[in-house]
């Protein structure tokens, strides 16, 4: 092609692009990067916004591939565009190898970046979209409050950057512990009042949360935008429904059903909502025509794209229970749940109708068999659902035995306790109080404090805080104040002031006050933990039946052992060497040929099982007729006269 043409091409390209008439732009880049134009670096960077802002993140990909020459002599100048296109696809490979080999190795911390220029400021904004997209909540929250301190220069919009804050709080409130928000709220944004509103629920408080999206729905009506009206009417129906305004919540999700595609995201999460209000019986309900209802097939198909990473992840772990119940085959893939459940059903004849009892004790042996080979991988799904069985048929002794033999095999290897250990840890704990093993309560908090050091506090810092009110518990207060203290002086335990409260109370020494105690716990929603499951202390009285009933079977056992000791004793003192064993021994002594039975009780043993002698046989013969005798003599028919 003619130098003039392709310099006509490239004038076609910037008028097109004023007229934002993307496919023809993709079209006249196409075309220029196919004859090898000068600047192909610069016409594919606007190949990819074209693609970019028409949603075909696939072609854009396709041609970054056919085109990886032009790519690689681009340097880090398509960086922002390729960076996007990968988050769009959740390429997450991709995407962490891009942006560690080309941004974080030539500037460093997130934390000492300048963030003046505007296209790294595009590039940190689509890496806290990804984060978020991804579950990594506390990055995303750090790189929004870096872009919002940094903002002197106006290269964000402050309500754009205040909505952006608050995103990664709506997943994981505790976010705030860590760090005050930055920006403000203000009535002007639908969105910042969405997001503050998501916040507010998170913490329980639902009747402002009402309040905000109400507020946000009607400023939504008036810019007539109708996603983002059907968006927040979803939420809206959705903290109705977490506090109890039931016929409020089923009306707004009858009402988003009538008019929105049945295929949509939101449709089949309103579906879900709705069906929800419903109590299911994994005995009496048809289960198939319930995921028929809720359009299972489409919910499968639907990714990050659609949906935050808590959100799929919430819906997967539904459907598989649903499966499971339902008795349909389940598939081992990458999440623990779901390869915990395909193992499950393969132990188990049947999930649904087969006796706890029986589940427990085939779960049980699998396990242990599964641990002899070791305990890397799934084998943690395993324990734990084999162990929520134990405890509903009530074997504490097999629930600690497992939790046992897996720390067991988790400390012959390592030293540190991993996130794995810290639960079995947690359970351990309740049974050990539950069946009242103090002493083995004990050996557990020393073999974990000889594993304590100032990195593994940090990295979990609640595990090491329960241990310190464990220790104080069975009365080594020495060594729980000294582990409550180092947590105290840790750094990320700042994140939890109301904790710390109690712990320096404690640390103080201080004589219990009630007022102060009053002060302590006045702050907590007891309905917030009645809907959450959590139950009230138990009093003493059921741990001393617990502990009772377990001593009276202990020396039940005893008993039995010391007359089995004595009986043996007895006879080995008194038996004949010289005779031999009788050969008919394992037999009843009834049965034996040596038997012979009382003349007195003979009628007595013409029962099953029994011997019976020759007459006794006769009598019950049926094959034979019993005809009496005919008299014989002159008295045959000689009738007996009566009294004249």
């Amino acid at each position: 092609m003619a130098r003039d043409n392709l310099t006509q091409l490239l004038g076609q390209l910037n008028v097109q692009s004023s007229k934002d008439e993307h496919s023809k732009v993709q079209e006249t880049c196409l075309n220029l990067l196919e004859n090898q134009c000068a600047n192909a670096a610069d016409v594919l960077r606007h190949y990819l916004v074209a693609c970019i802002k028409q949603d075909n993140y696939q072609k854009a990909l396709d041609v970054l591939k056919k085109f990886k020459k032009v790519d690689e002599s681009a340097g880090d100048s398509l960086i922002l565009e390729k960076l996007y296109i990968y988050y769009k696809l959740n390429l997450k490979n991709q995407f962490e190898r891009l942006f560690e080999g080309s941004v974080l190795n030539k500037l460093g911390s997130l934390e000492t970046v300048d963030v003046n220029s505007e296209r790294l400021r595009g590039i940190l904004h689509v890496r806290a979209q990804f984060c978020y997209k991804n579950g990594k909540y506390d990055e995303s929250f750090k790189i929004y409050q870096l872009l919002a301190t940094k903002n002197n220069s106006g290269l964000d919009n402050v309500t754009e950057l205040a909505c952006n804050e608050r995103v990664p709080l709506t997943a994981y409130p505790d976010l705030i512990k860590y760090s005050q928000l930055i920006t403000k709220v203000n009535d002007n944004s639908y969105d910042l009042l969405f997001n503050e509103s998501i916040i507010l629920s998170s913490n329980g408080d639902y009747t402002s949360s009402i309040s905000l999206l109400k507020k946000a729905l009607d400023m939504a009506k008036k810019e007539d935008y109708q996603l983002d009206i059907d968006t927040i009417e979803l939420q809206l129906a959705y903290v109705h429904q977490l506090n109890y305004n039931k016929s409020e919540a089923k009306s707004i999700l009858k009402s988003l059903l009538e008019r929105l595609d049945k295929k949509s995201p939101l449709s089949l999460i309103a579906k879900m909502n709705l069906l929800s209000f419903n109590d299911f019986s994994k005995y009496s309900d048809n289960l198939n025509l319930l995921l028929r209802e809720l359009n299972y097939d489409r919910l499968v198909s639907l990714d990050l794209q659609n949906l935050t990473n808590k959100q799929w992840k919430s819906i997967q772990n539904n459907l598989l229970f649903l499966r499971l119940y339902n008795n349909s085959s389940i598939q081992s893939k990458d999440s623990v749940l779901s390869r915990t459940l395909h193992n499950y059903q393969k132990v188990v004849n049947d999930s649904v109708n087969e006796t706890y009892e029986s589940q427990a004790k085939k779960l049980y042996h699998n396990v242990i068999t599964s641990m002899q080979s070791g305990i890397e991988g799934n084998l943690i799904g395993q324990l734990l659902l084999s162990l929520q069985l134990q405890i509903v048929v009530k074997n504490w002794d097999n629930a600690i035995r497992l939790c046992e033999l897996f720390l067991k095999k988790s400390w012959n290897t390592v030293v540190k306790i991993s996130e794995n250990d810290a639960t079995v840890c947690y359970a351990l704990f309740e049974l050990y109080n539950l069946v009242n093993r103090s002493s083995s309560k004990a050996g557990l908090l020393q073999r974990i404090l000889s594993s304590k050091s100032e990195s593994s506090i940090a990295e979990n810092v609640a595990f090491w805080k329960h241990v310190g009110f464990q220790l104080l518990s069975i009365g080594q207060v020495n060594e729980g104040t000294e582990l409550l203290q180092e947590i105290l002086n840790d750094p990320s335990s700042v994140q939890n002031i109301e904790f710390n409260e109690l712990i320096e109370s404690i640390l103080s020494k201080e004589e219990f006050s009630k007022d102060k105690g009053i002060s302590l716990v006045e702050d907590i929603d007891t309905e917030k933990l009645i809907i959450d499951g959590v139950s009230p202390l138990e009093s003493s009285s059921y741990a001393t039946k617990v502990s009772k009933s377990s001593k009276i079977q202990k020396k039940k056992l005893a008993h039995k052992e010391k007359k089995k000791a004595k009986k043996l004793a007895k006879f080995m003192t008194n038996r004949d060497a010289s005779k031999t064993p009788d050969p008919e021994r394992w037999l009843a002594l009834i049965d034996r040929s040596t038997y012979r039975p009382k003349n007195k009780k003979q009628l007595a043993k013409q029962t099953q099982g029994g011997a019976m002698n020759k007459k006794a046989e006769q009598s019950l013969d049926i094959t034979k007729s019993n005809v009496p005798k005919k008299s014989s003599g002159p008295n045959k028919n000689k009738k007996k006269k009566g009294r004249k």
